[in-house]
């Protein structure tokens, strides 16, 4: 699968969508390098994660296909809101 191009800008050190408003909801994750990386190992035990179709972030966690539906989007209580 060809990259989507990347239309980002960074705001307070973070990799942000130039145009959000038309980006698909980007999954929440803590703040912070360590508890973002943990956060991410969890998440990879039953999600998939794949790219924006708007702006290209690496932003967005499906469930695996074999996951129920129901499956939380989230694994950790320390997600920013």
């Amino acid at each position: 699968m060809p990259e989507i191009p990347q239309r980002i800008k960074v705001v307070n050190g973070e990799f942000a969508p130039e145009f959000p408003d038309e980006c698909e909801p980007h999954t929440p994750s803590p703040p912070g390098y360590h508890a973002r990386f943990d956060w991410m190992q969890e998440m990879a035990k039953t999600h998939v994660q794949r790219q924006c179709k708007s702006c290209g972030l690496w932003a967005v966690w499906e469930p695996k296909p074999h996951m129920p539906a129901d499956m939380p989007t989230t694994v950790n209580e320390h997600v920013r809101e």
